[in-house]
């Protein structure tokens, strides 16, 4: 482990000292206080995620990506290379090759716009790693539409290969994929397959959509997850709103509803998420909310988060 984080501090530090890149960095960190009276933690303050990213264009249609990822699980933590990327745009559409972002959940996200506060649902219920090596292809068609698809190791960014087989991941989009940056609508899929043994297999499919004027952003999504092995199939079902009341203040609610198996009666699970956004000065954002955990069987839980995010570009 101390290679592999010695490596990636290394790399970037080559790479910053060797030219003149694009260096920026978010910190994500927060203070959670618990309701739930035999909580074992009642409250505390944690660091989620430190990103420190470079960016910068070899050539006029060659770019590359590092970014590095801090582990908040771990104690202490870990440094992962979460990017390690080379775009490489052609006139057929632009290749990626090497240690990339997924395609699974990466609209979605930015229709949600608050990773800060919380994951998108996929991501959060672990139906695809956010980062894979592998080989991807992406390309534009009638101004609007946009595809892409991925060849991967599958064990996501955090673990090495550890099987021949490898994962494909294809998104359909028409629309606007940043609404959280800018106004327009969206629509689309995904669809992924990953074989673990030679006759089973795990597939994502999801359906999305969203739309973001000047102060109104909206968004949902339905997923599931089927694998073969077990037999067993996880859905989602995920809708979210943003409503802008003044350039600094903003409210935000999110629901997601959780099914670990669909052929289990009573064990679904529903997320909240309310609260609202304050970003006193650029680069700083304060964010309060209420979240609230009810499982169809068992206690609820309610918690108080307060969520902050710091970038320097």
């Amino acid at each position: 482990m101390f290679k592999r984080n010695f490596m990636a501090a290394l790399l970037l530090c080559s790479l910053v000292i060797a030219g003149t890149p694009n260096v920026s960095s978010v910190v994500f960190f927060d203070y959670i206080y618990d309701f739930t009276s035999d909580a074992n933690n009642d409250a505390g303050f944690a660091i989620k995620r430190v990103y420190f990213t470079v960016t910068d264009n070899l050539a006029d249609n060659l770019s590359y990506k590092l970014q590095t990822d801090i582990d908040s699980n771990n104690s202490p933590k870990n440094v992962y290379l979460k990017n390690a990327k080379v775009d490489w745009k052609t006139d057929l559409g632009k290749i990626t090759l090497g240690l990339q972002g997924m395609n699974v959940f990466s609209v979605q996200e930015k229709t949600w716009g608050y990773r800060f506060i919380e994951k998108s649902a996929m991501d959060r219920k672990k139906f695809s790693s956010s980062a894979d090596m592998g080989i991807g292809y992406a390309n534009k068609f009638a101004q609007n539409i946009l595809f892409s698809i991925l060849y991967t190791n599958g064990t996501g960014y955090k673990k090495s290969e550890d099987d021949s087989y490898k994962k494909i991941s294809a998104q359909a989009l028409i629309g606007q994929p940043k609404l959280s940056s800018k106004e327009g609508f969206n629509a689309g899929g995904v669809f992924t397959f990953e074989p673990y043994e030679s006759d089973e297999t795990v597939t994502v499919f999801g359906l999305f959509g969203g739309f973001a004027s000047a102060a109104l952003r909206i968004g949902g999504e339905f997923d599931m997850l089927t694998d073969s092995g077990p037999d067993v199939t996880e859905q989602i079902i995920s809708v979210y709103t943003v409503y802008k009341l003044s350039d600094k203040l903003q409210t935000y609610g999110r629901i997601d509803i959780y099914d670990p198996n669909t052929d289990t009666d009573e064990d679904s699970e529903n997320y909240i998420i309310a609260g609202i956004h304050y970003s006193p000065v650029t680069g700083l954002i304060i964010a309060p909310n209420l979240r609230l955990v009810t499982p169809e069987e068992g206690d609820s839980e309610t918690f108080f988060q307060l969520n902050f995010q710091f970038k320097l570009k």
